[in-house]
């Protein structure tokens, strides 16, 4: 980032904003690790989470810690420094984070819980799961508080569930490969539409970002690589310890150093679910002792719930938008424009609307 500020000095004046949404496609792994589990492999729990979470949750993860880097440099430089509101005299940089992994032992359990609340598994194996398992210290490489009823009952709610769920949004179908690619070979439309969304988005891009003329013009791809280009490349070896890292103390050093911290998640996401983040964020307001600046409810974007907020001690926001998926412009664009809209201008969420319904 020094060196990108070295490159364009104009903007160093600016006001720096940080934000993440998850952007890679690993849903296709998940079927594999549905597999691992009904033939009992003993860290298949780990993995199967970690695989349909890789790099779309690690926002989480990047955001803060990037944040955190750059407050470390703003207290030992003694020239430039990152235009982060709280440190010395400079102005506003904000932590905005979409669906975010934030500590596992309170994540990887929500998934489940949501499961269970959306009518996608049974009460016996979501009690069971509820009960049973242990996720304390829970770690991506070893879930070694699982009890054997707890992997049994995670067993059977993953086959329960499927593969025919899109995990990003509940509500939405799910994309055949197989079929779209045939498609866009033969250059027919191949989009799928579910509720007003383009289901197949991922695989048309990974067919267009792959198709020679399109290198060329991007000029990527120069050395003649002799594979596709892919979102997750299975050429690289991801490292899953970051995962393990709790966010908490990160966001937390953040916001005592006078920068809001904004938290949101689209509210049909199974693979880092809402119900984690809103307990993770109050159990981050207890710590601070905060207080609630703006009591749990609801927010409007054109005269409709755009989701729910609530607010504490000035500095820490969570959100819901309603309707969207884990990646949230992507299912709701509109409304998260007005969350990003609100966000880079310092406003709180509108918490009415007129005219009135019975009006």
């Amino acid at each position: 980032m020094i060196k990108w500020y070295e490159k364009f000095p104009e903007l160093k004046s600016r006001d720096l904003f940080l934000t993440g949404e998850s952007y890679a496609e690993t849903l296709s792994k998940m079927p594999v690790y549905n597999y691992m589990f009904l033939h009992g492999k003993s860290d298949a729990i780990a993995k199967f989470y970690f695989y349909s979470c890789m790099t779309r949750c690690h926002t989480g993860h990047y955001i803060p810690q990037l944040a955190e880097v750059l407050l470390d440099h703003n207290a030992r430089s003694k020239g430039f420094k990152f235009n982060i509101k709280g440190v010395a005299v400079r102005k506003l940089a904000l932590p905005y984070i979409g669906n975010p992994l934030l500590r596992l032992d309170r994540d990887v359990p929500a998934t489940y819980e949501f499961f269970w609340s959306h009518g996608m598994i049974s009460d016996e194996v979501g009690l069971t799961i509820m009960n049973e398992c242990d996720f304390d210290d829970y770690v991506f490489e070893s879930p070694h508080n699982v009890s054997h009823p707890c992997y049994q009952a995670i067993v059977e709610a993953n086959r329960i569930v499927g593969q025919y769920v899109n995990n990003y949004d509940v509500l939405l179908d799910i994309c055949y490969p197989s079929l779209v690619e045939q498609e866009l070979r033969l250059r027919k439309m191949a989009t799928k539409i579910s509720i007003g969304i383009d289901v197949c988005m991922s695989f048309e891009r990974r067919f267009y970002l792959n198709l020679p003329e399109v290198q060329m013009a991007l000029h990527a791809n120069r050395t003649k690589l002799p594979y596709d280009w892919s979102m997750c490349s299975g050429r690289l070896s991801y490292s899953d310890s970051d995962g393990n890292i709790n966010i908490l103390p990160i966001l937390k050093k953040i916001i005592l150093n006078g920068i809001p911290v904004w938290i949101f998640s689209g509210d049909q996401d199974s693979v880092v679910p809402l119900l984690g983040s809103r307990t993770l964020v109050r159990e981050l307001a207890h710590d601070l002792k905060f207080k609630i600046t703006v009591p749990y409810g609801a927010w409007f974007h054109k005269q409709q719930v755009g989701g729910w907020v609530t607010e504490y001690g000035n500095l820490l926001t969570f959100a819901t938008v309603r309707g969207a998926a884990h990646m949230v412009p992507y299912s709701q664009p509109s409304r998260a424009l007005h969350l990003f809209s609100s966000f880079v201008h310092g406003r709180r969420l509108p918490n009415n609307t007129h005219p009135p319904v019975h009006e």
